[in-house]
């Protein structure tokens, strides 16, 4: 097998496409959400949904080399993020614009558990490549945040990974501890993957819960 044909290397692996399907779903319904919340159109709210939900995959899938994206060339993506945000929009048409009603709170906790799978899946792609420790974290973690900044980009907002300080922070640690279960203690692929999954939204959580925060210059 060659690495110069894109289609020969594409990684066939069950387990991280189950969490890469899961991440979109969830990252598209918070995304639904904060549209709801911008008052977005419905279109706009669509867009929102996919362009966040994915937008971290398929720039991990560009850094693998892996083209088209797997975002781009299965139809599950696409499906499940209209999912996600069909059942937002029916939820806001029975009962009011949901988001309005939905603590902020709840938002970013449920954004937690997107941001733990996504990460995940991204350094398990990675590892499945071979890529170095280093390379793992920082995929991982462009997976994990990358659909949020472009989320907060279209919603002319800070982009989170700026200014809240355990939300990059909380992909790279989990994926930092996933590496060194596998590479030092030997912890197979799906239990270090589990295990950072949980770390990385108890990290989250527990900065959302408790306000903690890195040194500021002011």
């Amino acid at each position: 097998m060659t690495l110069t044909d894109p289609a020969q290397t594409r990684i066939r692996d069950g387990a991280l496409t189950a969490v890469d399907l899961a991440a979109t779903f969830v990252l598209a319904a918070e995304c639904a959400l904060t549209g709801v919340q911008a008052d977005f159109d419905l279109f706009g709210i669509l867009v929102l949904a996919f362009v966040g939900s994915v937008g971290g995959a398929v720039i991990r899938d560009l850094l693998l080399g892996e083209h088209p994206p797997a975002p781009l060339r299965d139809w599950r993506y696409a499906a499940l993020a209209v999912a996600a945000t069909t059942v937002v929009i029916a939820a806001s048409l029975a009962f009011g614009r949901v988001a309005d009603f939905t603590p902020p709170i709840w938002i970013d906790v449920f954004e937690a558990v997107g941001l733990a799978l996504a990460a995940v899946a991204g350094a398990r792609k990675s590892l499945d490549y071979n890529l170095n420790g280093a390379s793992v974290v920082v995929i991982a973690t462009v997976n994990g945040c990358g659909g949020g900044i472009l989320r907060d980009v279209l919603g002319a907002r800070v982009p989170h990974v700026l200014h809240e300080d355990f939300y990059a922070t909380a992909a790279l640690a989990g994926a930092a501890l996933m590496v060194v279960l596998m590479n030092r203690f030997g912890v197979r692929k799906d239990m270090a993957g589990t295990i950072a999954g949980v770390a990385i939204f108890a990290l989250r959580t527990a900065a959302l819960l408790g306000e903690w925060r890195l040194p500021h210059l002011r």
